[in-house]
């Protein structure tokens, strides 16, 4: 979606953008059909004028992704334009700038069961914030799926792995059913397959039920 080429796309299933100042009103209006909104740099979002009537509803879409910060984006979190959002896919700094960006950061999203979240897209980055996933995480309790990946050539601390099981913990009597954790072994390789182990051993002191399984020793799944 760009302003040189909007009308009217009846029965579009997934929408791109990746241009600047894209009205929401432009969206629920042209894309009501929409299932899957994917964002691209250097894509932004805005409101034509606050004082017109609000935005229609994005009911259709059910998968976000984020590829980058995307200003504005904490629109559609702010208010009910994703009422029925489901899956959310996207890099841990953009995510955080949206969650960290809405009016109430408390609010919680209640309907996204499925998170994939990526550190980075590449091995520039080798510090990790602790901040940035617990604002992405708390905002989301309700997850039946989570899906981490690590590129980052440092291997994570093991209060990451911490972090991973206190929110685990909060979620054995809500829906968490799938936990996985793939790490790039690229560099790092004997500290990140500690991490995994001391991630395996913290899970299963807090769900008795869990089942593990793995793909390499840096990956982890676990059914709850």
């Amino acid at each position: 979606m760009n302003h040189h080429n909007v009308a009217p796309r009846s029965g579009v299933r997934q929408l791109g953008i990746k241009a600047p100042n894209v009205s929401l009103h432009s969206l629920g209006k042209f894309f009501s059909d929409a299932n899957e909104l994917i964002c691209l740099h250097p894509a932004s979002l805005s409101m034509v004028d606050s004082s017109l009537m609000a935005p229609a509803p994005l009911i259709n879409l059910r998968y976000l992704t984020i590829y980058d910060v995307v200003p504005g984006l904490e629109l559609l979190f702010d208010g009910n334009m994703l009422p029925r959002l489901q899956s959310l896919r996207g890099i841990t700094v953009p995510l955080f700038v949206t969650f960290a960006s809405r009016v109430n950061q408390m609010k919680t999203l209640d309907t996204i069961d499925r998170l994939v979240i990526t550190d980075q897209r590449d091995d520039a980055e080798r510090c990790f914030s602790f901040k940035q996933w617990h604002i992405v995480l708390d905002a989301l309790p309700r997850l039946k799926t989570l899906l981490v990946q690590f590129h980052n050539p440092k291997c994570p601390p093991m209060t990451m792995a911490d972090l991973f099981v206190n929110y685990i913990r909060r979620t054995i009597r809500a829906r968490l059913t799938l936990f996985s954790c793939c790490i790039d072994d690229k560099s790092d390789a004997d500290n990140k397959e500690h991490f995994i182990t001391y991630l395996e051993e913290r899970i299963d002191m807090v769900s008795t039920s869990v089942q593990f399984a793995s793909i390499g020793s840096t990956r982890l799944d676990a059914w709850m």
